[in-house]
């Protein structure tokens, strides 16, 4: 073999070689992150069968969460970013930093966050002891229940 064609080998496997290391990680898009920060049970006197949770809901740039609902009553308060709550066939909330919005109970929803990504604190008065959400089955647009 040549000098030549030594190099060009050279040159193309260690291509092909940093290309396989960093099409991965460059292709690789941060999951959408949720993290409980209190949960309490509700008096049975006030509220039967309810428990309140806090979660902090953290979207990356150009994410989303998928369709699912709640067995619960959600309030949210935008912390960052500029999200969008879509909400079956309600008109989308455009959550702003400061500004509040709220999902009914069991409504289907989906967050999309934009290139800022997105920090919302959420509030939900929940089913005591059911699981905290349902993600749609695909192609699933009834409501819950149905």
């Amino acid at each position: 073999m040549t000098r030549s064609r030594i190099a060009s080998f050279a040159l193309v496997f260690t291509t092909g070689l940093l290309a396989g290391i960093a099409l991965p990680v460059l292709g690789h898009q941060a999951a959408p992150k949720v993290t409980n920060l209190y949960t309490a049970e509700l008096s049975e006197e006030f509220t039967p069968g309810r428990e309140v949770l806090v979660d902090l809901v953290e979207i990356p740039p150009n994410a989303r969460l998928d369709w699912h609902w709640h067995p619960g009553e959600e309030f949210h308060y935008y912390l960052e970013g500029n999200p969008v709550i879509e909400r079956g066939d309600e008109p989308p909330i455009i959550g702003k930093p400061g500004s509040v919005g709220h999902v009914l109970f069991k409504q289907r929803h989906q967050a999309t966050a934009g290139d800022q990504g997105a920090r919302i604190l959420v509030f939900r008065v929940h089913t005591k002891g059911a699981p905290w959400r349902y993600l749609d089955e695909p192609g699933d647009r009834r409501t819950p229940g149905e």
